[in-house]
């Protein structure tokens, strides 16, 4: 990435863009063969630094997590070749900024505990919004403010409902969570499901849940379709979260806790549908479509 960033400029771009590609088919290669290594169903697991579960940091890979890498990069290698034609050339760092994005969503595809979950969308957020405002534009940089602010919020939120879980079971763990948050005393079950909805409102918003969604149609309309391409990319993170926290945590063994957003998850999915349709319906323009 720091390659990227000195070798900004158009001396250096045809350069930039070959390490970028090299970057991005390499790092499907390795996806793919996760998914085949997965595909036994076997869970591999790397500790950051060596440090023990649940104290330091893991990342996880399954065949969910697998998939999505998978995802992320045959959907990641031809947005950057479109780019490489020329639109990376509107504005400074774009290749750089293409990588920190990749880095936050396979990061949060496969991190193994909560905190670090905000880290990488915090990373996401932050190399979103530039790569949003590339090429500059007054409706870019309006639809990008707001863009940021709202998930400014949205990040305060998720702290506060993290705070919230780890008081009461001191551990942000997701497989230390599964095994802590059934032993939560009933009386004190209540706070714990306030942090569950809590990170629902959050992953919803990512995910671009009704009545969450206001900031997804002026985002891709306003986007270059380089980043429309990875933003769509970035909603399913807010849904793969929302099916690793409250399926693996808040699951059926969480004891009083246990499906605390399924009641009112299923109409908001519903609900996200018929207003997706009826949105692409009344759409004038591709890009809100």
């Amino acid at each position: 990435m720091c390659l990227l960033m000195l070798g900004d400029g158009d001396v250096h771009r045809p350069w930039v863009r070959r390490i970028a590609l090299a970057s991005v088919l390499l790092g499907a290669v390795f996806a793919f063969r996760l998914v085949e290594l997965a595909g036994s169903g076997a869970l591999s697991v790397y500790r950051v630094g060596d440090w023990p579960a649940p104290f330091g940091i893991v990342l996880v890979i399954d065949r969910l997590a697998a998939l999505m890498l998978a995802l992320t990069a045959a959907v990641a290698a031809p947005v950057l070749l479109y780019a490489n034609g020329g639109w990376d050339s509107q504005g400074r760092h774009f290749h750089a900024l293409f990588q920190f994005q990749l880095m936050g969503l396979n990061g949060a595809f496969v991190t193994g505990d909560l905190f670090n979950l905000f880290v990488f969308f915090e990373v996401l957020l932050i190399a979103s919004y530039v790569l949003m405002t590339h090429g500059l534009g007054r409706d870019r940089l309006r639809i990008g403010t707001q863009y940021v602010v709202l998930n400014l919020l949205a990040s305060a939120v998720f702290l506060v409902g993290i705070a919230l879980i780890y008081a009461l079971t001191g551990t942000l763990n997701l497989a230390d969570l599964a095994l802590r948050v059934p032993w939560v005393p009933a009386p004190e079950a209540a706070l714990l499901q306030a942090g569950a909805l809590l990170l629902l409102v959050v992953f919803g918003f990512k995910a671009a849940l009704v009545p969450l969604a206001m900031w997804l149609p002026g985002t891709y309309a306003a986007a270059s379709a380089p980043v429309a391409a990875l933003f769509a990319i970035m909603t399913k993170v807010g849904v793969y979260a929302i099916w690793r926290v409250h399926g693996v945590v808040f699951g059926a063994d969480a004891g009083p806790s246990a499906f605390t957003v399924q009641p009112i998850l299923l109409p908001l999915a519903l609900a996200t549908c018929v207003v997706g349709v009826l949105g692409a319906l009344a759409a004038h323009t591709l890009p809100r479509l």
